[in-house]
């Protein structure tokens, strides 16, 4: 049963004025902020991320600060810096921290926010792996009753995909049983 007014805007009456898809926005739009609550400040941990090969440009990272009102300060080689607002930086919500990536498109010589700062300067030689990653397998096969998740890497990357297959194909076995268990007793009864 419709109300008058439900049934004229579906009769299509007055349909002038407006129809079911227009948007209705009444004053500015509300912006929500959630904030953890009582966290201390934490200075963030600045880390210049170059490109492995090629050219491309540099990248800022900090991670881990606390509160979000901070500005990041790049600063080219032999050119002005820019700063930069970290106001849109995401939280990591076991941590409550923030994490955001700055970067102006070009080579990053330092980085600075608050008092913290990171040169590129400081390289690293590259790390080559020549042997193969050591097989991390279960030592034990007790079962454990807490919610906690452990992750037991099997050494084959392909181990998953044949455990989920094989699981399916027993479960798909068990059906094809019992229905065959259920037709052989319903062939009895009647």
């Amino acid at each position: 049963m419709l109300v008058w007014g439900q049934e004229c805007f579906c009769k299509g009456y007055g349909s002038g004025a407006f129809s079911a898809t227009d948007t209705l926005t009444f004053g500015k739009p509300i912006t929500l902020k959630v904030l953890p609550k009582d966290v201390s400040p934490v200075a963030p941990f600045l880390s210049i991320l170059s490109p492995l090969t090629g050219t491309g440009q540099d990248i800022c990272l900090a991670a881990g600060f606390f509160p979000v009102e901070k500005t990041m300060i790049l600063t080219e080689k032999g050119a002005e810096s820019e700063s930069l607002s970290v106001s849109g930086a995401p939280i990591f919500a076991t941590t409550k921290n923030y994490y955001f990536a700055g970067f102006n498109g070009k080579k990053i010589q330092q980085c600075q926010m608050d008092k913290e700062e990171a040169d590129k300067t400081e390289t690293l030689e590259p790390h080559v792996v020549t042997d193969k990653p050591e097989i991390q397998t279960a030592q034990s096969c007790e079962t454990n009753n807490d919610t906690s998740e452990e992750f037991i890497n099997a050494g084959d990357p392909k181990m998953n995909s044949i455990n989920l297959l094989v699981t399916g194909l027993r479960i798909l076995l068990a059906k094809c049983v019992a229905v065959n268990v259920m037709m052989t007793v319903k062939a009895f009864i009647f």
